[in-house]
């Protein structure tokens, strides 16, 4: 199993974690299946599906752990039209219109009663511990996601000294400078996708797709003041990811080299499929983190 996308976290010196103590901890916090009266659940599961038991799934210095949230999904277009069909009912019988504060508390009245009939929606956001390359990496969309995360599990383990991955220089400005002076470090052969934003003009931006971004044409938008904001690129001709200047990494895919590499061999059961996986790509992006670390030095 690979990760789709990364938020980085770098964990303190300072910080150690056992397996066992971490699996202790998650328990206090397991996933429980969203009660009848409740918008949302969510809690630890294993991260091996199926046949997972532990909540903790260690690969030498990598813990493996997940996150999983089940939300009743209950339309507010639903809630509104019976709302409005019940208020109809009531003003009729009462002989006068309801008031606001009426009308709020006849929609928190329908939203409990329609909720227990309420379909549910699952979702499991990834993680894992590199005790020893210092990372905390998740495999979330965005930021927030992946602090709902890191939030849930510092509150069990009662401290967490983490930060998101940070740099010395601004990562717009340097991919901008790799483009316009077609400068890239000798690791990285720039994709065909790039987003260009305009910082003069708040939510001004040019996204490019299946383009040449070597070319005069992109060039030329960096020469009218544009600024990168994302770029998909090839590292070292094993993984394709697309970077946004916010560190958080798009869309990762491991090239066929690093298929190759890890051969041919079929695993035997789910448990030894995703042990395989899991190495190989923890030992990827142990090598990954720290040359994006290196390039905005």
């Amino acid at each position: 199993m690979w990760f789709r996308n990364l938020c980085v976290y770098q964990l303190a010196d300072g910080f150690h974690l056992e397996p066992e103590s971490l699996e202790e901890k998650l328990q206090a916090g397991a996933f429980h299946p969203v009660g009848g009266h409740d918008p949302e659940s969510r809690g630890w599961v294993a991260p091996l599906v199926p046949g997972g038991e532990t909540l903790v799934h260690a690969s030498g210095q990598r813990l493996m752990i997940c996150l999983q949230t089940e939300t009743r999904v209950l339309p507010p277009a639903v809630v509104n039209e019976t709302a409005e069909t019940r208020a109809s009912e009531r003003e009729d019988a009462m002989g006068r219109p309801l008031g606001r504060r009426e009308r709020a508390r006849l929609k928190e009245e329908i939203t409990m009663e329609l909720l227990p009939r309420a379909f549910t929606r699952s979702k499991r956001c990834y993680a894992y511990f590199d005790l020893q390359g210092r990372w905390l990496v998740v495999d979330a969309a965005s930021w927030r996601e992946a602090e709902t995360l890191v939030e849930d599990l510092r509150a069990l383990l009662g401290s967490l000294p983490v930060r998101p991955l940070q740099t010395d220089s601004a990562p717009n400005q340097v991919m901008t400078e790799w483009l316009a002076h077609d400068r890239f470090p000798g690791d990285v052969e720039p994709g065909e996708e790039a987003i260009f934003e305009d910082p003069r003009s708040e939510g001004a931006e040019i996204r490019c797709k299946r383009q040449d971004l070597r070319s005069a044409e992109m060039r030329a938008h960096v020469k009218a003041g544009k600024r990168l904001r994302r770029l998909s690129l090839t590292w070292d001709g094993r993984l394709n990811l697309v970077l946004d200047a916010d560190l958080s990494v798009k869309r990762l895919r491991a090239t066929d080299v690093v298929q190759s590499d890890a051969g041919d061999r079929e695993a035997d059961s789910a448990a030894e499929r995703f042990d395989a996986d899991f190495a190989l790509m923890g030992g990827e992006l142990g090598r990954l983190l720290p040359r994006i670390q290196g390039w905005f030095a």
